[in-house]
């Protein structure tokens, strides 16, 4: 018995068309806002995938000519840099603590090694004095 697949079809049709209509209307939308148009923003802002408006001839074709138009806004690879940079200026901030911290205790420590020394060194002599005295 052969199996019934038109409605299989045709929702996949449905769904195809209504697709369609989003990212067209997303891409207007971008356009007429100013904002960036490339395949991955066209894809989040329409609910589709970047797989899926790759393979659709018209849209490729259209966000490539807009994409293209856009006036240059902040490159991703310099907002990228500014991100990698602050970064690694709080890494070195934080270390610079951490060293102002450690450098702080082991002043202290020394400090306290000395004082232990300087009592060992006398009761050494006290124990000395001690002993020699008959």
């Amino acid at each position: 018995m052969p199996r019934n697949t038109e409605g299989l079809k045709r929702n996949a049709r449905l769904r195809s068309k209504s697709a369609m209509h989003r990212a067209l209307a997303a891409l207007q939308r971008m356009d007429a806002s100013g904002g960036e148009i490339n395949f991955r923003t066209v894809a989040a802002e329409a609910g589709v995938s970047t797989a899926w408006l790759y393979s659709q001839d018209e849209l490729r074709g259209l966000i490539i000519r807009s994409r293209r138009t856009t006036p240059d806004v902040a490159h991703p690879a310099s907002a990228s840099r500014d991100r990698e940079r602050a970064s690694r200026q709080n890494i070195v901030a934080t270390l610079r603590l951490r060293i102002k911290n450690l450098e702080e205790k082991n002043r202290e420590l020394t400090g306290l090694l000395e004082l232990v020394y300087g009592e060992l060194a006398l009761a050494r002599e006290q124990n000395a004095s001690v002993g020699s005295a008959p």
